[in-house]
Protein backbone atom coordinates (compact mmCIF):
# COMPACT_ATOMS: atom_id res chain seq x y z
CA UNK A 1 0.00 0.00 0.00
CA UNK A 2 2.90 2.09 0.43
CA UNK A 3 4.61 2.02 -2.80
CA UNK A 4 0.89 2.21 -4.03
CA UNK A 5 0.14 5.58 -2.31
CA UNK A 6 3.67 7.37 -3.24
CA UNK A 7 2.79 6.74 -6.76
CA UNK A 8 -0.71 8.34 -6.22
CA UNK A 9 0.99 11.08 -4.54
CA UNK A 10 3.73 11.08 -7.88
CA UNK A 11 0.98 11.85 -10.34
CA UNK A 12 -1.28 14.18 -7.78
CA UNK A 13 -0.07 17.94 -8.30
CA UNK A 14 -1.66 18.96 -5.14
CA UNK A 15 0.27 17.07 -3.54
CA UNK A 16 3.53 17.80 -5.21
CA UNK A 17 3.21 21.51 -4.40
CA UNK A 18 2.58 20.84 -1.07
CA UNK A 19 5.64 18.40 0.21
CA UNK A 20 7.76 21.12 -2.31
CA UNK A 21 6.79 24.30 -0.41
CA UNK A 22 7.35 22.24 2.69
CA UNK A 23 10.76 20.80 1.20
CA UNK A 24 11.76 24.23 0.39
CA UNK A 25 10.73 26.20 3.81
CA UNK A 26 12.69 23.16 5.97
CA UNK A 27 15.67 23.40 3.39
CA UNK A 28 15.16 27.46 4.50
CA UNK A 29 15.46 26.43 8.35
CA UNK A 30 18.30 24.43 8.40
CA UNK A 31 20.30 26.59 5.78
CA UNK A 32 19.60 30.05 7.63
CA UNK A 33 23.07 30.52 9.22
CA UNK A 34 24.02 30.85 5.34
CA UNK A 35 20.74 32.63 4.08
CA UNK A 36 20.26 34.89 7.11
CA UNK A 37 21.24 38.69 6.12
CA UNK A 38 22.28 39.50 9.73
CA UNK A 39 22.94 37.66 13.27
CA UNK A 40 18.46 36.96 14.41
CA UNK A 41 19.81 38.64 17.76
CA UNK A 42 22.34 41.70 17.11
CA UNK A 43 20.64 44.71 17.84
CA UNK A 44 20.54 48.04 15.59
CA UNK A 45 19.57 50.83 17.82
CA UNK A 46 19.68 53.53 14.94
CA UNK A 47 17.84 50.85 12.55
CA UNK A 48 14.86 50.99 14.85
CA UNK A 49 11.65 49.99 12.28
CA UNK A 50 13.57 50.28 9.81
CA UNK A 51 11.92 49.76 6.18
CA UNK A 52 12.85 47.23 3.67
CA UNK A 53 16.21 47.49 2.29
CA UNK A 54 19.27 45.18 0.78
CA UNK A 55 20.54 45.34 4.53
CA UNK A 56 17.40 44.66 6.09
CA UNK A 57 14.89 42.55 3.55
CA UNK A 58 11.90 42.13 5.67
CA UNK A 59 12.78 45.37 7.85
CA UNK A 60 13.57 45.62 11.21
CA UNK A 61 11.67 45.13 14.59
CA UNK A 62 11.59 47.33 17.49
CA UNK A 63 14.95 46.95 19.02
CA UNK A 64 16.62 47.19 15.20
CA UNK A 65 16.93 43.35 14.61
CA UNK A 66 16.93 41.88 11.34
CA UNK A 67 13.16 40.28 10.71
CA UNK A 68 13.91 38.12 8.23
CA UNK A 69 17.16 36.37 9.69
CA UNK A 70 14.78 36.46 13.10
CA UNK A 71 11.97 34.52 10.71
CA UNK A 72 14.56 32.32 9.10
CA UNK A 73 16.56 31.14 12.78
CA UNK A 74 12.91 30.87 13.92
CA UNK A 75 11.79 28.31 11.83
CA UNK A 76 14.46 25.87 13.53
CA UNK A 77 12.44 25.71 16.86
CA UNK A 78 9.18 26.29 15.43
CA UNK A 79 9.12 23.48 13.04
CA UNK A 80 11.63 21.59 14.80
CA UNK A 81 10.39 20.89 18.19
CA UNK A 82 6.86 20.15 16.15
CA UNK A 83 7.93 17.41 14.53
CA UNK A 84 9.50 16.16 17.86
CA UNK A 85 6.23 16.35 19.52
CA UNK A 86 4.00 14.90 16.23
CA UNK A 87 6.72 12.01 15.97
CA UNK A 88 7.08 10.74 19.49
CA UNK A 89 3.45 11.17 20.41
CA UNK A 90 2.05 9.62 17.19
CA UNK A 91 4.72 6.65 18.00
CA UNK A 92 3.38 6.62 21.52
CA UNK A 93 -0.02 6.56 20.86
CA UNK A 94 -0.27 4.55 17.85
CA UNK A 95 1.82 1.50 19.61
CA UNK A 96 -0.73 2.06 22.98
CA UNK A 97 -3.61 2.08 20.74
CA UNK A 98 -2.82 -0.90 18.62
CA UNK A 99 -1.78 -3.13 21.68
CA UNK A 100 -5.28 -1.59 23.28
CA UNK A 101 -7.94 -2.63 20.41
CA UNK A 102 -6.31 -5.24 19.33
CA UNK A 103 -5.98 -7.27 22.87
CA UNK A 104 -9.42 -5.18 24.54
CA UNK A 105 -10.12 -6.49 27.89
CA UNK A 106 -9.12 -4.61 31.01
CA UNK A 107 -5.82 -3.43 29.05
CA UNK A 108 -8.59 -1.73 26.61
CA UNK A 109 -10.91 -0.29 29.65
CA UNK A 110 -7.94 1.37 31.61
CA UNK A 111 -5.97 2.99 28.80
CA UNK A 112 -9.50 4.29 27.52
CA UNK A 113 -9.95 5.76 30.88
CA UNK A 114 -7.10 7.42 30.78
CA UNK A 115 -7.73 8.99 27.69
CA UNK A 116 -10.78 10.40 28.85
CA UNK A 117 -9.37 11.30 32.13
CA UNK A 118 -7.09 13.65 29.82
CA UNK A 119 -9.62 14.67 27.89
CA UNK A 120 -11.83 15.73 30.56
CA UNK A 121 -8.85 18.55 31.12
CA UNK A 122 -8.27 21.48 28.46
CA UNK A 123 -4.83 21.37 27.02
CA UNK A 124 -3.85 24.51 27.91
CA UNK A 125 -4.43 23.11 31.88
CA UNK A 126 -2.55 20.51 31.69
CA UNK A 127 0.38 22.66 30.19
CA UNK A 128 0.01 25.49 32.88
CA UNK A 129 0.44 22.94 35.51
CA UNK A 130 3.44 21.27 33.80
CA UNK A 131 5.30 24.57 33.48
CA UNK A 132 4.29 25.77 36.17
CA UNK A 133 6.33 22.94 37.85
CA UNK A 134 9.54 22.33 35.53
CA UNK A 135 9.46 26.30 34.49
CA UNK A 136 9.15 28.09 30.95
CA UNK A 137 10.76 26.82 27.94
CA UNK A 138 10.28 25.32 24.39
CA UNK A 139 11.41 21.74 25.90
CA UNK A 140 9.37 22.10 28.84
CA UNK A 141 6.49 23.17 26.97
CA UNK A 142 7.13 20.22 24.75
CA UNK A 143 7.52 17.56 27.77
CA UNK A 144 3.46 19.13 28.27
CA UNK A 145 2.16 18.83 25.23
CA UNK A 146 3.67 15.64 24.75
CA UNK A 147 0.99 14.43 27.64
CA UNK A 148 -1.74 15.06 26.10
CA UNK A 149 -1.68 14.92 22.35
CA UNK A 150 -0.63 11.16 22.07
CA UNK A 151 -4.63 10.63 23.13
CA UNK A 152 -5.33 11.43 19.79
CA UNK A 153 -3.71 8.65 17.81
CA UNK A 154 -4.49 6.17 20.51
CA UNK A 155 -7.82 6.97 19.60
CA UNK A 156 -7.85 6.58 16.03
CA UNK A 157 -5.42 3.86 15.93
CA UNK A 158 -7.42 1.47 18.61
CA UNK A 159 -10.52 1.98 16.38
CA UNK A 160 -8.84 0.80 13.07
CA UNK A 161 -7.14 -1.80 15.10
CA UNK A 162 -10.49 -3.11 16.76
CA UNK A 163 -11.62 -3.00 12.63
CA UNK A 164 -8.46 -4.98 11.22
CA UNK A 165 -8.32 -7.54 13.82
CA UNK A 166 -11.77 -8.93 12.51
CA UNK A 167 -10.43 -9.47 8.91
CA UNK A 168 -9.88 -12.56 7.46
CA UNK A 169 -5.85 -12.12 7.11
CA UNK A 170 -5.86 -11.64 10.92
CA UNK A 171 -8.10 -14.34 11.98
CA UNK A 172 -6.01 -16.75 9.70
CA UNK A 173 -2.89 -16.07 11.53
CA UNK A 174 -4.24 -16.26 14.65
CA UNK A 175 -5.49 -20.05 13.61
CA UNK A 176 -1.72 -20.55 12.32
CA UNK A 177 -0.19 -19.51 15.34
CA UNK A 178 1.30 -16.50 14.74
CA UNK A 179 2.08 -14.40 18.03
CA UNK A 180 0.67 -11.32 18.66
CA UNK A 181 3.35 -9.25 18.30
CA UNK A 182 4.23 -10.33 14.89
CA UNK A 183 -0.15 -9.68 13.76
CA UNK A 184 0.41 -6.32 14.88
CA UNK A 185 4.18 -5.70 13.36
CA UNK A 186 3.30 -7.53 10.18
CA UNK A 187 -0.62 -7.41 9.66
CA UNK A 188 -2.10 -4.47 11.62
CA UNK A 189 -0.32 -1.50 11.43
CA UNK A 190 0.74 -1.56 7.46
CA UNK A 191 -3.01 -1.78 7.12
CA UNK A 192 -3.51 1.37 9.15
CA UNK A 193 0.18 3.10 8.22
CA UNK A 194 -1.69 5.76 6.11
CA UNK A 195 -4.77 6.80 7.94
CA UNK A 196 -2.36 7.15 11.24
CA UNK A 197 0.15 9.21 8.27
CA UNK A 198 -2.86 11.14 7.02
CA UNK A 199 -3.42 12.13 10.91
CA UNK A 200 -0.08 12.41 11.65
CA UNK A 201 0.27 15.17 9.14
CA UNK A 202 -2.56 17.37 9.89
CA UNK A 203 -1.80 17.02 13.61
CA UNK A 204 1.83 18.62 12.25
CA UNK A 205 0.17 21.83 11.57
CA UNK A 206 -2.09 21.95 15.08
CA UNK A 207 1.39 21.24 16.86
CA UNK A 208 3.14 23.91 15.29
CA UNK A 209 -0.07 26.50 16.39
CA UNK A 210 -0.23 25.44 19.64
CA UNK A 211 3.69 25.97 20.11
CA UNK A 212 3.40 29.47 18.50
CA UNK A 213 0.24 29.59 20.76
CA UNK A 214 1.77 28.97 24.22
CA UNK A 215 4.79 30.78 23.39
CA UNK A 216 3.02 34.19 22.64
CA UNK A 217 1.25 33.35 26.06
CA UNK A 218 4.66 33.27 27.71
CA UNK A 219 4.79 29.79 28.72
CA UNK A 220 7.54 28.58 25.72
CA UNK A 221 10.06 30.67 23.75
CA UNK A 222 11.68 33.00 26.53
CA UNK A 223 13.44 36.20 25.30
CA UNK A 224 15.59 36.82 22.78
CA UNK A 225 14.39 33.67 21.12
CA UNK A 226 13.70 33.71 17.85
CA UNK A 227 10.98 31.50 17.48
CA UNK A 228 8.01 32.48 15.78
CA UNK A 229 5.36 32.52 18.30
CA UNK A 230 7.50 34.78 20.29
CA UNK A 231 8.42 37.24 17.43
CA UNK A 232 4.18 37.18 17.26
CA UNK A 233 4.31 38.53 20.54
CA UNK A 234 7.38 41.11 20.53
CA UNK A 235 5.35 42.82 17.79
CA UNK A 236 2.02 42.62 19.56
CA UNK A 237 2.71 45.86 21.27
CA UNK A 238 3.51 47.41 17.49
CA UNK A 239 0.56 45.59 15.80
CA UNK A 240 -0.85 49.69 14.61
CA UNK A 241 2.33 51.15 13.65
CA UNK A 242 4.74 48.27 12.41
CA UNK A 243 2.43 45.38 11.45
CA UNK A 244 5.47 43.63 9.99
CA UNK A 245 6.81 42.55 13.03
CA UNK A 246 3.78 39.82 13.55
CA UNK A 247 3.04 39.63 9.92
CA UNK A 248 5.91 38.05 8.45
CA UNK A 249 6.05 35.31 11.36
CA UNK A 250 2.36 34.89 11.40
CA UNK A 251 2.80 34.37 7.38
CA UNK A 252 4.55 31.10 7.56
CA UNK A 253 2.54 29.90 10.13
CA UNK A 254 -0.46 30.12 7.80
CA UNK A 255 1.56 28.66 5.10
CA UNK A 256 2.95 25.66 6.84
CA UNK A 257 -0.33 24.93 8.27
CA UNK A 258 -2.29 24.92 5.07
CA UNK A 259 0.45 23.15 2.97
CA UNK A 260 0.63 20.18 5.90
CA UNK A 261 -3.45 20.27 6.61
CA UNK A 262 -3.98 19.90 2.52
CA UNK A 263 -1.21 17.51 2.29
CA UNK A 264 -2.81 15.31 5.38
CA UNK A 265 -6.43 15.17 3.43
CA UNK A 266 -4.50 14.01 0.31
CA UNK A 267 -2.96 11.68 1.65
CA UNK A 268 -6.34 10.36 3.63
CA UNK A 269 -8.16 10.93 0.38
CA UNK A 270 -6.07 8.40 -1.41
CA UNK A 271 -5.72 5.72 1.27
CA UNK A 272 -9.64 5.49 1.68
CA UNK A 273 -9.60 4.74 -2.11
CA UNK A 274 -6.91 2.58 -1.84
CA UNK A 275 -8.38 0.67 0.65
CA UNK A 276 -12.03 0.39 -0.88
Amino acid sequence: MTKALFKKLQQDKTSLVCILFLFLILLAAIAAPWLAPNDPNEIHYTAKFAPMSLEFPLGADHMGRCILSRVLFGARPSIGYAVFITGISAAAGTMMGMLSGFFGGSLDKTLMQICDAIRAFPGIVIVLVVVSILGPGLFQLCLAMLSTRWVWYARVARNLTMAEKEKTAVLASKLAGSSSLSIICHLIFPAIQMQMLSVMTINFGGALTALAGYSFLGFGAVPPSSEWGMMIQDGRAFISTNPSMMFWPGLCILAVVILANTLGDRIQDMAGRMVR
